[in-house]
């Protein structure tokens, strides 16, 4: 996560049937990572890193609660990935 990433700007609903998959690299331990989960939206998060000065980011459901791609990994490991799909 950059030291840019700022609070959520604003959030739009998904459109229904997409989902997200957690990836990481060969080799990671990932014993208690949740896997991914349905996608609820897309987020509009502050980052002076990125074009315009912000990112769009998907937010999923995953153990119980919604995360964003930054939470996620503050929580279970700077390595993991997300990847949207269909469902």
């Amino acid at each position: 996560m950059a030291s840019s990433d700022g609070p959520i700007q604003g959030m739009i609903p998904a459109l229904p049937g997409l989902r997200v998959d957690v990836t990481a690299p060969p080799g990671t331990l990932t014993e208690g990572v949740p896997g991914g989960g349905l996608l609820a939206g897309w987020v509009l998060v502050a980052d002076s890193e990125a074009a315009g000065g912000a990112r769009v980011d998907p937010v999923f459901l995953s153990a119980g609660r919604a995360w964003t791609p930054d939470q996620f990994r503050a929580t279970y490991g700077p390595q993991l990935g997300v990847v949207v799909g269909r469902g």
